[in-house]
């Protein structure tokens, strides 16, 4: 049984946080549209806005931040979160080897105190 809780909890974690990077629209949803629309051109807008400062400043090329790494973060945040999520699973596997661990030595306690193989000075 906590097996199968253990696999529904792994299950619901990697759909979270799959669906956490795709934005479903539903092509019906006009008020969805429209909030991408705006995005857009929000942004586009804010990247003219700042491309207006930097002319006015003077601001060189050499200066402007080009995005690396993976998903928009950096390689070291990226690798951080990457260590992260390694330890807390393992950590789960420990966990879950400890428990069948205990599971077994109280089963074996149990049969001994069944049969009376123990030893009660």
């Amino acid at each position: 049984m906590f097996k199968k809780f253990i696999y529904a909890a792994v299950l619901l974690f990697s759909v979270l946080i799959f669906s956490m990077g795709f934005n479903a629209v539903d092509s019906n949803n006009k008020e969805a549209e429209g909030f991408i629309v705006n995005k857009v051109l929000a942004a586009e807008t804010e990247e003219r806005d700042i491309q207006w400062f930097r002319d006015q400043l003077g601001i060189s090329e050499q200066y402007i931040e080009e995005p690396d790494g993976i998903w928009g973060m950096s390689w070291a945040h990226f690798l951080t979160m990457l260590i992260l999520v390694l330890f807390a699973l393992g950590a789960l596997v420990l966990f879950v080897m400890q428990q069948k661990r205990t599971r077994e030595i109280m089963e074996s306690i149990r049969k001994e105190m069944e049969h009376g193989d123990g030893n009660t000075g």
